[in-house]
């Protein structure tokens, strides 16, 4: 992946504006959906970046019994709106 500062800054802004600064943590090193790394990799002008945000998933990704907080739904979707109004702003 391709970091991009300003896409990561402006996802850390509105994490913090739904969810607290305290909820935002430092950028993680994490493999992603390779197919998500294509976009950027094929098309650099694009501004992007990937957001984690936790759901206390139990037992695991894909697992048949898999289980999480849907509330985490509703944050994630405000967090996506809040970025994407954010970055019009600019």
């Amino acid at each position: 992946a391709t970091l991009n500062e300003k896409a990561i800054k402006l996802a850390e802004a509105a994490i913090a504006d739904i969810l607290g600064m305290e909820n935002v943590v430092s950028v993680c090193v994490s493999q992603g959906g390779e197919d998500f790394h294509f976009y950027t990799a094929e098309n650099p002008e694009i501004t992007a970046t990937m957001i984690g945000l936790g759901c206390d998933l139990t037992p695991g990704l894909h697992h048949p019994d898999m289980k999480f907080n849907l509330q985490a739904l509703i944050y994630g979707t405000k967090i996506l709106i809040n970025t994407v109004m954010m970055a019009a702003e600019e």
